[in-house]
C-alpha cells in the first residue's frame, strides 16, 4: 500500500474510478519552507518585563501588609505601567492565588489576595478608574479606593 503525504492509496478499489496522479516533484523536506516571510513578520519582540510580585515583598508579607501595599506594588510594576504589564502580572498572580489551587490550610488567606489582586487588576486596567485612583494616590487616599467601590453610582 503506498501512501504519502495525505494521498489515497492507489491499491484501494474504492478510489478505483480516481484518476491517478503522479507526483512532479519529491516532497523531501518541509511544504512550508518556501513561506514568504516579510520584515514586518520577522520583527522581534523584547519579553515583557512585568515581573508580578513573586519575588515582591507582597508574596512574603502577611495579609495585613498586603492590604497596605498600592495596586501598583501588589501586581509588582511601576505606576507608569503599560496595559500589557498591568495583564501579564495580573495573570501571573491570579494563577498563584486562585483558590482552586491554594495549599489546604491557606485558603482564605489566598482567597483574600486573589480578591486583592482582582481588585487591582478592575482599578488599573480601565483608564478612568486608574486616573481616579492614581489621584487619590497623590492625596494619600489609596487605602480609602477600596471602599469607593461599595457605594452605588447615581
Amino acid at each position: 500500500m503506498c501512501c504519502s503525504h495525505g494521498v489515497i492509496p492507489r491499491s484501494d478499489p474504492r478510489f478505483s474510478f480516481l484518476p491517478a496522479i503522479t507526483p512532479t516533484r519529491s516532497y523531501t523536506h518541509d511544504p512550508f519552507l518556501h513561506l514568504h516571510v516579510s520584515a514586518r513578520t520577522r520583527t522581534r519582540f523584547r519579553p515583557l518585563r512585568a515581573r508580578a510580585a513573586v519575588n515582591d515583598r507582597s508574596v512574603a508579607a502577611p495579609p495585613q501588609e498586603v492590604e497596605a501595599l498600592s495596586f501598583y506594588d501588589l501586581l509588582g510594576i511601576s505606576e507608569t505601567g503599560t496595559l500589557l504589564e498591568i495583564k501579564h502580572a495580573y495573570k501571573q498572580l491570579a494563577r498563584k492565588y486562585h483558590p482552586d489551587v491554594s495549599p489546604p490550610g491557606r485558603v482564605d488567606e489566598y482567597t483574600q489576595r486573589f480578591i486583592r489582586v482582582q481588585e487591582a487588576y478592575e482599578t488599573l486596567s480601565d483608564p478612568g478608574r486608574r486616573a481616579m485612583y492614581d489621584r487619590d494616590m497623590a492625596r494619600g487616599l489609596h487605602l480609602a479606593f477600596s471602599a469607593r467601590k461599595a457605594i452605588p453610582e447615581r
